[in-house]
């Protein structure tokens, strides 16, 4: 019987702690539960206006139920690609009035499965639901220091938005065309797109029959350069000759078009990697919006990009790529962007002609472009066009006959003697590579182009040629006539520009294009403030320094004549120079003079050109801004007025949910007030003008608050924030500062808004299956305030309380319940109303919970605010304007704690209340150790009357030291249990409502209700209750104003200081511990005599 019960035991003990371990696991999983997600990819479509367009074609032309079917991914076009995609359909002959033409395209745009952005490292094609089994391929590219991956070169830009039935990925353009039906080898024979034709390479394809029966194949996949007729039929016959007489080079040819077992589409962004064809290797280039592709020092222009067919990926391209058949002298001949070195070659030397025709040298020539020749002055081309004797020895000059070198061979330093005796010297920076001659420095813009005897690098500047001023540059140079014209005009200035030996000089300049395309009205007043535009012209001469495009930094202060700074940046984008917050772009860099260089911009610095709707208008981000806007044109173009104006950029539009971009559509005076609340009437401040928190009043009349962290602006109204993300567009009236949202108008529902916000997930993590939530936080036109507390509170909970929350039964929904107030959005506009009238505002909830809202410093920072439930000590304050982010159906606090879950038991709480600490002590000193009142237990709930540290003011040090000293066991319960209430939890309610009235009675108290609170009342004392409400884990606590308790000394009216009883209760304490020591060496000696007398005994 004895095994049998303990094998019962030991089984029972097995169950017990898998309950347990599967309980800890559940509420693990039901912590970190997946949350519901509520749209479908069609519903998802629908709500976002970046959307509209594909949205649309998908309900016009009936596909809604394809696009509803389970476990699909869907690439959906960005709206603003909808005009290309006409444009490209157009190109590829798709007949978009077809209903069975736009579902084929369409649904080329679902594929098979959930794909999330990280399958796609390892995933390289997806089949789609286009009737015919059509795919999709996807590659990755580095960006800088990011990735961008593309789905058939469109640029995925936006991934895993999950929805019901499926993710969404936005893409930057429509994935047109369609996949051909055909192979690479059928397409190259009759290609789909009338405007090209590939016979050269079909006769190619010969040599190779089994590269052209695997590219027929649809087993393998292949990507192939593919070069139009139009353009092999250029090559002239000494070049066919050649080719298509050696079969091993026309295969070698033909395979350095070819990767083979390599899909590679090309991304709009991103850097291309080299890749290995079947023979060579491919480089690419990006200049500008246009993808080069080079092989064997041949390079060729995508012309078309992305073909899609059945086994691979075809790009036209403009040249036969791997096949160097020219010259150096054929090829300059052939090259674009050098008609000025075309047109004079043949006036040069003849030795020049022959080195550069002669077969079997070793060339290398640094050919300079056109726009190279024209930053020369004019009388200077003139000259190298008429003089022999110059021009050829401007052609040694850039000529290394000796040496045949391709720009990765460079070396930092490394020089090269020209054919004219000359030394060049190579110099590198960043990623580019410049050449030095004769103090003039040119970048290689083009490199690598092969010839049959060397190679041809295009550069920036003509080398040796720098022998003229500043002043003879501006004077031959037709892009800079109108700046001419005005410095005949001032003998200063142009005394300057022509000295050569008052010290280098770097001059910025305003191109003739850039003047013309300034306003008629800020011509007409610099036409008649000149004085005005020559301080902005000797401001933009920085003296004493010569500053070309590799010697200006990231970013460097240089001082100018005019006495003011300018800035000036070297970004990936370009150079650019601000001048008293005026910013122009270099558009023509590196004019090298004897005295100094010179840079051509776009504006005019130090002076505001335009009027805030005119640069609004020339700013390509904030297009639809100025569109909207021009309702209020006679007040933005009015320069006697002034304007602080923070201006949302074109892709905050992009990204506002279609029902919202309808309700401004549909309420014109509501979008005119969001847009003139944007506004700051009658002041012209820069960024660095406002301090931390500055409050402003827009043109609507609502408070428009900045504030700022150490790198970051920020602007709020109505508790709807915008980041700053460029500042400072100086205008004549005014100042604009770009930022990345529409203000006053929240786009995004309570759902979105904390599903968007990482602050805000943990705590959507704990109540997102409270089916309330749902109710209330996605439905459009219901109201709502939500207490969110910080994620950073969230993550610091111990195990404890995380298990806690998850496990007790109606936690989560309680824990909603009293941080949700339906139906009201207690907006900073809303409480300031509020506030103006009382400190306190009250609301109540469908739930009968209370918040108490106090606003804590009117005076000083008003938008500071407390608010509670009824606990004092879970009373968070936050801040109005920082910690407020508004909804469009309401708003959301963070705030530090909740606001009716504590975190610590009882007596923890009550240690760390302030101004109780000696109450506390001499309080749980009282208790006896066989009392089992354990305030830290978790199993049983207390309600404690705390006396504050003022309540000593009654005792005298006799009475502490009597009540310390003195008491019984009995006397010390009985005040233990006036002052805590075992088993029950009393708030203030259930004291005012009289529920704590029955307990106080059977302890000989009574409850007194008095105009300034209400007390305990034991014998002649009363307490009065100074703080109630404070929640513990186990408890709740109140502090009182006295100790429920006499004493034979309590007559003394001579109240003690503080350090006298804190003395007091020490001095009290110790001789209580030396009398239970004195106590406990009697009892041992006693012991030990009657032990001896045992022992002696036996």
């Amino acid at each position: 019987m004895y095994l049998y019960h303990r094998s019962v035991r030991k089984c029972l003990t097995k169950m017990i702690s898998i309950l347990i371990i599967l309980s800890s696991l559940s509420v693990v999983l039901a912590y970190y539960r997946p949350r519901k997600i509520h749209k479908t990819v069609v519903e998802y479509a629908q709500y976002w206006n970046r959307f509209r367009k594909f949205s649309t074609m998908i309900q016009l032309h009936n596909l809604t139920h394809y696009f509803d079917r389970p476990d699909i991914t869907v690439y959906i076009p960005e709206s603003a690609s909808y005009d290309r995609f006409l444009t490209e359909a157009y190109n590829y002959g798709y007949n978009l009035t077809d209903n069975e033409t736009i579902k084929r395209i369409l649904l080329f745009h679902i594929a098979e499965g959930v794909s999330n952005i990280v399958d796609m490292e390892s995933k390289t094609f997806v089949r789609t639901h286009h009737p015919d089994e059509r795919y999709l391929y996807y590659n990755n590219f580095n960006y800088g220091d990011s990735k961008v991956y593309t789905v058939n070169g469109a640029w995925i830009t936006d991934p895993d938005i999950v929805a019901s039935n499926g993710v969404i990925h936005v893409i930057d353009r429509f994935l047109v065309p369609v996949q051909y039906n055909k192979t690479i080898a059928e397409f190259m024979e009759i290609p789909d797109l009338p405007k090209y034709s590939f016979s050269s390479i079909k006769k190619a394809s010969v040599v190779d029959p089994a590269l052209k029966m695997a590219t027929n194949s649809t087993s393998s996949r292949f990507t192939v350069f593919a070069p139009n007729d139009s353009y092999i039929n250029v090559m002239p016959s000494y070049g066919q000759d050649v080719l298509f007489n050696d079969t091993d080079l026309l295969k070698t040819v033909y395979w350095a078009h070819v990767i083979e077992e390599g899909l590679l589409f090309l991304p709009r962004l991103g850097d291309i990697p080299n890749t290995h064809a079947m023979a060579g290797t491919l480089k690419f280039q990006r200049l500008g919006s246009e993808i080069y592709v080079s092989s064997n020092r041949v390079r060729a222009r995508i012309v078309e990009a992305n073909i899609p067919v059945m086994n691979g990926v075809i790009h036209v391209i403009d040249n036969l790529l791997f096949y160097v058949y020219r010259n150096m002298k054929q090829r300059i001949e052939v090259l674009q962007d050098i008609s000025f070195i075309q047109s004079t070659l043949q006036n040069t030397d003849q030795d020049i002609k022959d080195i550069m025709s002669e077969h079997g040298k070793e060339l290398t020539f640094f050919l300079p472009t056109d726009e190279a020749i024209a930053k020369l002055p004019t009388h200077k081309q003139l000259q190298l066009d008429t003089n022999k004797t110059r021009l050829s020895k401007m052609f040694r000059n850039h000529l290394v006959n000796y040496a045949e070198r391709d720009i990765e061979s460079f070396q930092d330093g490394e020089t090269f003697t020209t054919a004219d005796g000359d030394i060049l010297t190579m110099r590198r920076f960043d990623t580019n590579v410049y050449v030095e001659g004769g103090g003039v420095r040119a970048k290689i813009t083009v490199s690598d182009i092969g010839c049959t005897n060397g190679v041809i690098h295009l550069v920036s500047s003509v080398l040796y040629q720098r022998d003229f001023t500043i002043w003879d540059a501006i004077q031959g140079n037709n892009q800079l006539t109108r700046m001419e014209t005005f410095m005949l005009e001032n003998t200063k200035l142009l005394d300057t520009l022509r000295s050569t030996t008052d010290g280098p000089m770097t001059v910025f300049l305003i191109s003739d294009t850039a003047l013309q395309n300034l306003p008629e009205d800020t011509l007409s007043h610099l036409r008649s403030n000149n004085q005005q535009l020559l301080d902005a012209i000797n401001g933009s001469i920085a003296h004493g320094v010569i500053l070309s495009s590799t010697q200006i930094t990231d970013e460097q202060n240089v001082r100018t004549m005019a006495g003011r700074t300018i800035t000036l940046y070297n970004t990936n984008q370009g150079l650019y120079v601000i001048g008293s917050k005026v910013r122009a772009n270099v558009i023509i860099e590196d004019i090298w003079c004897s005295n100094g260089i010179l840079h051509i911009i776009d504006n005019i610095l130090h002076i505001p050109t335009r009027n805030i709707l005119d640069e609004m208008s020339v700013q390509p981000t904030l297009r639809v801004m100025a569109m909207l806007m021009s309702s209020l044109r006679s007040e933005l173009t009015d320069i006697s007025r002034h304007y602080t104006i923070f201006v949302p950029d074109d892709e905050a539009f992009s990204y506002m949910p279609t029902h919202r971009a309808r309700t401004l559509s549909k309420y014109p005076d509501l979008l005119n007030s969001i847009i003139r609340s944007h506004i700051i009437p009658g002041t012209m401040k820069f960024t660095e003008d406002y301090g931390n928190f500055t409050k402003l009043t827009s043109l609507v009349g609502l408070p428009f608050y900045v504030t700022k962290t150490p790198d970051r602006m920020y602007t709020t109204i109505n508790n709807m924030k915008g980041m700053v993300i460029r500042e400072n567009i100086r205008c004549t009236n005014g100042i604009i500062h770009v930022i990345d949202t529409l203000l006053n108008f929240p786009f995004w529902t309570v759902a979105e808004t904390m599903d968007k916000i990482p602050e805000l997930k943990p705590f959507l993590g704990l109540i997102h299956q409270v089916d309330d939530y749902h109710t209330w936080s996605t439905t459009f036109d219901i109201n709502q305030t939500l207490f969110v507390p910080s994620s950073q509170f969230l993550t610091s909970l111990s195990s404890f309380h995380k298990t806690r929350i998850n496990s007790e039964r109606g936690m989560i929904k309680m824990l909603y319940e009293s941080h949700i107030i339906p139906s009201v959005s207690l907006t900073q506009e809303y409480l300031d109303q509020r506030f103006q009238h009382s400190r306190i505002y009250i609301a109540e909830n469908r739930y009968n919970y209370t918040f108490t809202f106090l606003q804590m410093d009117p005076f000083n920072r008003s938008e500071f605010v407390t608010v509670d439930t009824g606990y004092v000590n879970l009373r968070p304050k936050f801040d109005l304007i920082t910690d407020g982010i508004a909804c469009s159906n309401g708003i959301i606090y963070i705030i530090d704690r909740f606001l009716n879950y504590p975190l610590y038991d009882t007596l923890s709480e009550l240690k760390r209340q302030p101004e109780i600490s000696i109450g506390v002590d001499q309080l749980t000193r009282l208790i006896p150790n066989n009392s089992s009142i354990d305030l830290t237990s978790k199993q049983t709930m207390f309600t404690v009357f705390a006396p504050a540290d003022k309540s000593f003011d009654y005792l005298t040090l006799n009475d502490i030291k009597y009540i310390n000293v003195n008491l019984s066991y009995i006397e010390r319960m009985e005040i233990v249990q006036r002052h805590i209430v075992k088993g029950l939890t009393v708030d203030y309610t259930d004291i005012m409502n009289g529920g704590y009235s029955n307990y106080a009675s059977s302890r000989n108290m009574s409850v007194v209700s008095k105009t300034d609170g209400f007390y305990l009342k034991w014998d002649r004392i009363e307490a009065r209750i100074v703080r109630p409400n404070i929640l513990a884990t186990n408890g709740i606590i109140h502090v009182i104003d006295r100790l429920l308790l006499s004493t034979p000394y309590q007559t003394t009216t001579t109240p003690a200081t503080t350090t006298e009883k804190q003395a007091a209760v020490q001095h009290a304490n110790s001789f209580y511990i030396s009398n239970v020591l004195l106590l406990l060496c009697v009892l041992m000696s006693r012991y030990y005599f009657n032990f001896c007398l045992i022992f002696d005994h036996r």
